[in-house]
């Protein structure tokens, strides 16, 4: 009876939220996931917020996830508790660190996509702490150099994983503005230049 007794509560929670606590932590308790959890392509890229060593085990068990990039500071806690978590769990981690505003250099942003297209991964977690811009800098290449997405439609899922669009974003603005066009131009046809 109290099992039952928690577990609507927590669907509640889950529903609804938790005044104070947000909708994101109330679906965690529900459902024991990162925040921000989403598949990007089943079976090969998944997407979240932070992760407990617990939710990166579950994430092994439930998706195949055997390679974490991490986009958080190394040396923060909770980093190196879930790099240990992934040794342990014979997860590959990798660790490609980004200010919270999701500003990034060139360098950094060729490591991101290198890693992400590369076809031979094991099934991978892209992650930082909300899940939002870091997270949504690197979907975002992804989806521009993968999948062939324009800018306009990788800004629209950034803003359905929390992107705020501020001013203080504008590096990562620009750097998915050019990557978008030079995937365009890339991709056109000899001579046809770089037109729409």
């Amino acid at each position: 009876m109290a099992r039952r007794r928690v577990r609507t509560l927590v669907m509640v929670l889950a529903l609804v939220g938790v005044a104070g606590l947000g909708s994101g932590l109330a679906y965690r308790l529900a459902t024991d996931m990162p925040k921000r959890f989403g598949v990007v392509t089943e079976g090969h890229l998944y997407r979240s917020g932070d992760v407990t060593p617990t939710q990166l085990g579950r994430l092994k068990q439930r998706y195949g996830v055997g390679r974490v990039i991490c986009l958080l500071n190394a040396e923060a806690p909770e980093t190196i508790a879930e790099r240990e978590a992934a040794r342990g769990l014979g997860i590959e981690w990798q660790n490609i660190p980004l200010t919270g505003d999701g500003a990034s250099t060139p360098e950094d942003r060729v490591a991101i996509l290198t890693l992400l297209l590369d076809e031979a991964a094991s099934p991978t977690l892209v992650h930082c702490a909300a899940g939002a811009n870091r997270t949504g800098l690197a979907i975002g290449l992804y989806r521009i150099h993968h999948d062939g997405w324009d800018y306009e439609r990788v800004l629209a899922e950034m803003k359905d994983y929390g992107f705020e669009d501020l001013p203080k974003h504008a590096n990562l603005r620009s750097a998915l503005t050019e990557a978008a066009t030079a995937a365009r131009t890339s991709s056109a046809p000899t001579g046809a230049g770089a037109g729409p």
